[in-house]
């Protein structure tokens, strides 16, 4: 078992704060480059949320899929472990 001091801790978790950031505004980017108007995501160990502002009728099965694929190629998440919020 490795052992790390308070400092590389605070390193650690420094980096994936850094990398999940950077990972939440490229599937932000992406999105809005598909004629969304605003996305807002968040990225935890184990899942991500995307919230969407969408249409009034709401998001279509094959706009839910482009945003599913622009996450999944983006993290490394399986499909059950995303959340699309839609805002209407």
């Amino acid at each position: 078992t490795i052992e790390y001091n308070d400092g590389e801790k605070q390193e650690i978790e420094k980096g994936f704060v850094v990398e999940f950031s950077k990972k939440e505004n490229s599937i932000e980017t992406l999105v809005k480059a598909k004629g969304f108007e605003d996305c807002v995501t968040v990225i935890s160990d184990k899942a991500v949320s995307c919230v969407v502002k969408c249409s009034s009728d709401g998001l279509s099965s094959n706009q839910t899929a482009q945003i599913q694929d622009i996450i999944t190629s983006n993290c490394e998440i399986s499909f059950e472990n995303i959340k699309i919020i839609e805002i209407k």
